[in-house]
């Protein structure tokens, strides 16, 4: 099996945070907190608030606020004061894209302020039991979550909700980021939130030891990418707001770069050989600025590949 010298703490406590690009007010949370919440408008009650962990999807109107991920615990104080300024209330539900921390550590205050937790089944599978992980030589033990931030709700393919004017469609796709991966579409509103299935403008992190993969990764963008047109906003799990266009730089990237590192797989190079060689080098200026950097985008393309062989 080969080794990946890669961080299982760098992986699940470090988030992707860029500017967002918008014709509508940004503001701040007034909560004192280690990062700031930033608030977009969408249009149709629907906002982006970007803070620290995975960009978080919020929908508003008299049926009550609909929110997507929780970031991380601490920055749940910041996400309500920035919920409450938007529609003085707070949560009645919450769903979560998957299960990693950085988009359901602040389930349990999110839960306790009155939220209804809403998940695919493979989510409540992980947070609810202590999740050991082996990156390839780096053990990672993930405790349980506390059962007030465990989901009440779970679905195995698809569900929908109809509130505020919005028909809500949650899509599982399998094996991609995760087992357990969840897009959101908001129909009337012409938008979608990935979670993780999108990384924008990065390398996105496919965490293969929790049943992800490239392959279901690059499926997944195919399909989220079917349910789009030319005016659809889509809210990434992290980076700014993106477009249709967007994922299909993804697709060309993750194309490519299968190509590329398959050949060298198949020329019998091992994992040293090929990462000495960066054979990838050409997409660091364009993917490598996130915290996946070209060197572990190509250690974990090529676990993911020799995987499959």
């Amino acid at each position: 099996m080969p080794r990946i010298l890669l961080s299982a703490a760098l992986l699940f406590s470090t988030a992707l945070v860029a500017p967002v690009a918008s014709a509508h007010k940004v503001h701040f949370s007034k909560q004192t907190q280690p990062t700031p919440v930033v608030t977009t408008d969408l249009g149709n009650g629907l906002y982006m608030l970007q803070g620290r962990g995975g960009n978080i999807g919020v929908l508003v109107g008299d049926d009550g606020v609909f929110v997507i991920d929780a970031q991380y615990a601490d920055m749940a104080p910041g996400i309500l004061s920035a919920i409450d300024g938007i529609a003085g209330d707070t949560p009645r539900y919450l769903v979560n894209t998957h299960w990693h921390g950085d988009h359901v550590g602040g389930n349990a205050i999110i839960g306790k302020a009155g939220a209804t937790i809403i998940a695919h089944d493979g989510v409540r599978d992980r947070v609810t039991v202590d999740v050991t992980r082996d990156f390839f030589g780096q053990e990672n033990t993930t405790p349980a979550l506390e059962p007030e931030a465990w989901p009440v709700i779970t679905f195995n393919d698809k569900m929908t909700l109809y509130l505020n004017g919005q028909t809500i469609r949650l899509v599982h796709t399998p094996n991609a980021h995760t087992d357990g991966d969840t897009f959101i579409i908001f129909e009337e509103a012409n938008v979608i939130h990935t979670g993780d299935l999108m990384f924008n403008g990065a390398f996105p992190f496919v965490d293969i030891t929790s049943g992800g993969s490239y392959a279901g990764f690059a499926a997944a963008s195919e399909k989220i990418l079917s349910k789009t047109n030319a005016d659809t906003k889509i809210i990434p799990g992290h980076g700014p707001l993106a477009k249709p266009e967007d994922i299909e730089g993804i697709l060309t990237m993750l194309s490519d770069t299968t190509r590329v590192l398959q050949a060298e797989i198949d020329a019998g190079k091992d994992l040293d050989t090929i990462v000495a060689e960066n054979p990838l080098a050409d997409w660091t200026t364009d993917w490598g600025r996130g915290f996946i950097t070209t060197q572990n985008f190509t250690k974990l393309m090529f676990a993911d590949l020799s995987a499959e062989e």
